[in-house]
């Protein structure tokens, strides 16, 4: 997948201006690493200095710059399905795992979104169709995301140099 972000242009720009996931950004607002050792490699960054990394294994861990971290998809394509469905996946995160409220907060965020962004939906089946990806309902994104956050995030603990923990997103 990162390797076709790096070459399908397009894509790229989109996902950085409208989606805030920039595959330029790469440093991270300070050092950090797994508890567990497992590698963690810096895959984008997003405008409020957040940063995205994929974990040894495949998983995408968020962190972000107020001292928040998290698993947010089993792996990087299911990450860029989130941030194009979900693009106000941040505003859900705090509702989870229940997914009626998740559904609630993105239908109202979403709004709001539509409102300053009235192409979104057009963004969203151009990045859709450059990188081939089907329409995923956004109860399934949302249910993953849930997923993400409450089963796989416990073992994807992030510490800074210092050794402190971040918080659970």
């Amino acid at each position: 997948m990162l390797d076709r972000l790096r070459t399908n242009v397009r894509a790229a720009e989109l996902l950085a201006s409208v989606f805030d996931f920039d595959i330029a950004r790469l440093d991270p607002v300070e050092p950090v690493r797994l508890a567990s050792g497992s590698e963690l490699r810096v895959v984008a960054g997003d405008a409020s200095g957040g940063t995205f990394f994929v974990c040894g294994d495949g998983p995408v861990l968020y962190a972000g710059s107020e001292g928040s971290a998290g698993i947010i998809a089993s792996d990087l394509d299911s990450a860029i399905r989130l941030i194009v469905g979900v693009p106000t996946w941040q505003d859900v995160v705090p509702h989870a795992p229940d997914r009626d409220a998740m559904l609630a907060a993105f239908e109202s965020s979403d709004a709001e979104m539509t409102e300053y962004e009235p192409l979104i939906d057009q963004h969203r089946s151009e990045v859709s169709a450059e990188l081939e990806f089907g329409q995923v309902a956004v109860e399934e994104l949302l249910a993953g995301l849930s997923r993400c956050l409450t089963d796989l995030s416990p073992d994807y603990l992030l510490l800074n140099e210092n050794g402190d923990e971040y918080d659970p997103l």
